[in-house]
């Protein structure tokens, strides 16, 4: 192990004791608090794809509902000094779970934060995307569009690995399919620090010894994820360092900025899918970065970001057609009375397969707490592979439109 994961180590370490020392006092009341969402959608999706590429429903494939939600209960300890104990707990229903609400403990007082337990890492939290200023499910279309053909040999595996979101590689990437909890982890905040008034900064890291020990699993379970679309191999990520600062500032009264600068590192190991034995192929070690900013002026906000991965996880030897990745996207969102209207323009390319998709949103507050909300979405997808079978670089190019209408209840 190299210095700076010690010195990582012994600063995380070093948080948690500080924070279970300066909240040593008894707890002095409680307070529980109970939420959730629920959220309806009737789906229209379109694509000159393959058939696989097209399916909504199976007996449907072009157009469908979907339900999902979660409820959460948040338990909070507070002590005599102000200082929170506390704990976030899913609770199962039965309706698909949407997995927003992961379990973890925190503890919070004047010198800031720390959660422990399976939920998402700093960097995601703190992270500013292109669409953070939209409506609808915002960035959420790409779960439902299929943008890659499948393998005829093999129809599971898909061929081309599109970037389709600004999801980090410890977070989403790395997640089991359905499953709520993320790998387990610990998380440190910092208070938010003046620089000036109304201008303040705050710091956040998260240490995730091994990717593959998620929440819902025993801490034994080896839970390998394929992060990228790769036939051939899985991946776990050791000794993960997720990180972020953000900047906040207000300028005049109505003009206000938030600005972040959000990354993650970690050793990476590549197995076989074949046999599960480890590959002797070297992989790049994760290293990406998302940098991203939010401007409000009253009812109109702007966002945009940019990430690059930094070759993480790729190796000369598989990926011979590039090794580069990179995503940006830029969104407009206003709001007059109980409407809200977006735009928001996404593109990405990963190893030379390139994806454009615009979004074009509404949303309606009928009642406090629920809302209604309309999303159409165009994308193009022009993506590389190589044909195994005969050792050559070939493309496909595909396009479609996905709309959502729905409605969501919050509590």
């Amino acid at each position: 192990m190299n210095i700076k994961k010690k010195l990582t180590k012994a600063f995380l370490v070093q948080s948690i004791l500080i924070f279970w020392s300066a909240n040593a006092s008894l707890a002095a009341e409680n307070k529980v608090k109970m939420g959730g969402i629920y959220d309806f959608q009737a789906i229209h999706y379109k694509s000159n794809g393959d058939t696989n590429q097209r399916v909504v429903s199976t007996r449907n494939k072009e157009f469908g509902f979907y339900t999902s939600g979660n409820i959460f209960i948040d338990y909070q300890l507070i002590a005599e000094n102000d200082n929170l104990y506390g704990a976030k707990i899913s609770l199962e229903h039965t309706s698909v779970n949407d997995r927003a609400v992961p379990f973890f403990l925190y503890i919070e007082s004047e010198l800031g934060r720390v959660e422990g337990g399976a939920e998402s890492s700093a960097g995601k939290k703190m992270r500013i995307n292109g669409y953070s200023a939209s409506c609808g499910p915002g960035n959420g279309w790409n779960s439902r569009v299929i943008a890659s053909p499948s393998n005829p040999a093999k129809p599971s595996e898909k061929l081309i690995p599109y970037i389709t979101n600004f999801c980090s590689f410890l977070d989403s990437k790395t997640r089991t399919s359905l499953r709520s909890d993320y790998s387990r982890k610990v998380t440190y905040f910092t208070p938010k620090m003046a620089l000036a008034e109304k201008h303040h900064i705050q710091l956040g890291i998260s240490y995730i010894p091994d990717s593959s020990n998620m929440g819902h699993d025993n801490i034994n379970v080896d839970k390998q994820n394929p992060p990228v679309v790769s036939p051939k191999y899985r991946f776990v990520i050791k000794d993960g360092i997720s990180y972020g600062i953000t900047y906040t500032g207000k300028f005049r009264d109505k003009l206000e900025t938030k600005l972040s600068f959000v990354g993650e590192y970690g050793k990476t190991h590549a197995f076989n899918k074949a046999d599960n034995t480890k590959s002797s192929i070297k992989f790049k070690d994760l290293n990406t970065y998302v940098i991203g900013g939010i401007l409000t002026y009253e009812k109109i906000s702007f966002s945009a970001a940019y990430g690059n991965y930094n070759k993480s996880l790729t190796a000369k030897e598989v990926d011979v057609i590039s090794r580069d990745s990179y995503v940006y996207g830029y969104g407009a969102k206003y709001t007059l009375g109980k409407y809200a209207f977006s735009i928001n323009q996404f593109r990405s390319s990963h190893k030379k397969s390139n994806l454009n998709a615009t979004s074009l949103g509404m949303d309606y507050e009928i009642a406090r707490g629920l809302k209604a909300y309309l999303q159409t979405n165009f994308y193009q997808a022009n993506g590389k592979y190589m044909d195994a079978s005969s050792n050559t670089v070939k493309s496909n190019k595909n396009h479609g439109m996905l709309t959502f209408l729905g409605a969501k209840i919050s509590f």
